[in-house]
C-alpha cells in the first residue's frame, strides 16, 4: 500500500458507513485587479493524495461494506497550458496519487449528486457529508468552503454535513517513517544553509542580506522552497518574534537571531539559532544565552508521551523564572512575562506551525519544535534557540542534533569560518 493509500484507509477507518468525504485542493486567491497570489495547495488535499495541482477534488464514499476513493481534476486545455504551464494528465494524477478512479471535473457535479440524492442510490442511503471546512479555503471563483456548505444544505436537506478537518488533524499529528524523513531532509538542508550564511556573514551587511542568502541556498538546490519568511534581526530587533523590516546594518557588539527553514516535498524544518557577530559572546550575552540553552536542553530532557504542550509550556516558564531569579536577571517573578512571551512548542510537518489540537497528550510520531527565547529589550538582547524533536515511546530524539547550539561550539565555528576566509 502507497504513502497516501494508507493514509486514505486510515480516514476511511474514522468514519462510519453510509459517509462521503469532500477535501478540495483549493484554487489561487485574487491578489489585484488582474493578479493572483501563488497557488498553496490546501494541505490536507495534499496529504492524502500528493496532488498540487488546484481545483482538484478527493471524493471518498464508504458504504454497504464499500470503500470507493475518486479523483478529480481539470479536463485538459492546450490554451490554458499555453498560459499556465503543463497540468497533469489523468494518468500521471492516478500514479502519483495511487486513486485509480481519476476523472475529469465536468462530471464532479453529477457524481455528487449520484452519491448524496435524497434515497438510496448505487452506494446505498447515504446520511454524512464530511467537508474539510478549514477557514478561508477559496474552492471557486466566488466559492469557499463554507459557501459550497450552505448549498449542500439547500439541495440535500437529508444529509448530515460535518468537517473533516479535525480527523485530519489527528492523523497529520503522528508522522510516518516517510514523512520524519522528509523533515530529516528539511533540516539538514537547513543547517546547510545556516552554515552559508554564517561564511557569508560580517558586520556592516544588513539583515535582509542573510535572509537572502540563506533563500539563494535552498533555490539552488533543486529550488528548495523557504517553509516561511526567513527571520533575522539583529540586536534590540531580535526582541520582536516576528520582526519584519530587516533593513538594519550588523553591529559587531550585537547578537543577530535566525529563525528559519526549508520546505522538503511539502515538509517543513523550523530552527532558530543566535550568534555572535563578532564571534565572540561577551560577559552579559553568554549569561542569557545560557539560561536559554540550559532552558532548552532541559524542555527537551522532560518531553515525552503522555505530557500536553502545555505541560511542556508551564515546565518551561517555572525553569526560567528560577534560573532568572537565581542569576539576579530578574528580581521579580512576575517580570518573566516582560522577557518570555511566546510558547515553547508547536507541531511541525506540512505546516510549520501544524495543524494539532494542543490539548491532546503527545504521543510516539508527534514531531515537535523546543523553542525557549529571552528578549531583554533594555540590553539589545533577543535569544531564541529552536530545535525539532520527535517523541518516541522513550522521550524524543532531537532531529536538529547537529546544528551547533553550545557557546564553545559557536565561537569555534565562527572563529574557524573567519580563519577559512581570510584564507
Amino acid at each position: 500500500m502507497s504513502e497516501f493509500e494508507n493514509r486514505r484507509q486510515k480516514l476511511f477507518d474514522l468514519i462510519p458507513e453510509g459517509s462521503v468525504v469532500i477535501v478540495h485542493s483549493g484554487v489561487s486567491k485574487i491578489a489585484s485587479e488582474d493578479e493572483f497570489f501563488p497557488f498553496r495547495v490546501n494541505n490536507n488535499f495534499f496529504y492524502l493524495t500528493g496532488i498540487k495541482q488546484e481545483n482538484s477534488v478527493l471524493f471518498m464514499v464508504k458504504n454497504l461494506g464499500v470503500k470507493k476513493t475518486y479523483l478529480f481534476i481539470d479536463e485538459y486545455s492546450a490554451l490554458k497550458e499555453k498560459w499556465t504551464g503543463k497540468r497533469l494528465s489523468v494518468e500521471e494524477a492516478s500514479m502519483i496519487s495511487d486513486i485509480k478512479n481519476v476523472l475529469t471535473n465536468n462530471v464532479y457535479e453529477s457524481q455528487l449528486d449520484l452519491a448524496i440524492q435524497d434515497g438510496s442510490t448505487h452506494f446505498g442511503t447515504i446520511e454524512k457529508l464530511y467537508i474539510d471546512l478549514s477557514e478561508e479555503l477559496k474552492i471557486g471563483p466566488n466559492t469557499s468552503t463554507k459557501e459550497f456548505e450552505n448549498r449542500i444544505h439547500e439541495l440535500y436537506p437529508h444529509i448530515e454535513v460535518l468537517n473533516i478537518r479535525p480527523l485530519i488533524c489527528n492523523l497529520r499529528m503522528v508522522k510516518s517513517n516517510y514523512e520524519i524523513e522528509c523533515i530529516k531532509n528539511a533540516i539538514n538542508l537547513t543547517h546547510h544553509g545556516i552554515n552559508q550564511m554564517l561564511m557569508l556573514m560580517k558586520e556592516g551587511m544588513k539583515e535582509y542580506q542573510l535572509a537572502n542568502i540563506f533563500e539563494y541556498y535552498g533555490k539552488d538546490k533543486d529550488k528548495t522552497p523557504l517553509a516561511f519568511d526567513t527571520i533575522v534581526a539583529a540586536g534590540k530587533n531580535a526582541t520582536c518574534l516576528h520582526y519584519p523590516s530587516q533593513m538594519d546594518r550588523l553591529k559587531a557588539t550585537d547578537l543577530v537571531l535566525f529563525d528559519l527553514g526549508y520546505s522538503v516535498d511539502g515538509y517543513s524544518g523550523d530552527i532558530s539559532r543566535t550568534y555572535p557577530i563578532s564571534g565572540k559572546f561577551n560577559d552579559l550575552q553568554r549569561q542569557i544565552y545560557s539560561v536559554v540553552l540550559l532552558c532548552n536542553k532541559a524542555v527537551i530532557e522532560y518531553a515525552k508521551p503522555g505530557l500536553t504542550l502545555m505541560d511542556l509550556q508551564n515546565y518551561c516558564v517555572d525553569f526560567f523564572k528560577n534560573e532568572l531569579l537565581r542569576t539576579s536577571l530578574l528580581k521579580e517573578e512576575d517580570d518573566i512575562k516582560q522577557v518570555y512571551y511566546h510558547s515553547v512548542s508547536h507541531h511541525l510537518g506540512l505546516d510549520t506551525h501544524d495543524i494539532s489540537d494542543r490539548n491532546l497528550p503527545l504521543q510516539p510520531g508527534n514531531v515537535i519544535t523546543v523553542e525557549p527565547g529571552l528578549y531583554f529589550a533594555k540590553y539589545g538582547i533577543g535569544i531564541r534557540i529552536e530545535d525539532d524533536i520527535l517523541i518516541n515511546e522513550n522521550g524524543c530524539e532531537v532531529l536538529s542534533r547537529s546544528i551547533k547550539k553550545e557557546i564553545d561550539e559557536i565561537e569555534d565555528l565562527l572563529s574557524s569560518i573567519k580563519f577559512k576566509t581570510r584564507g
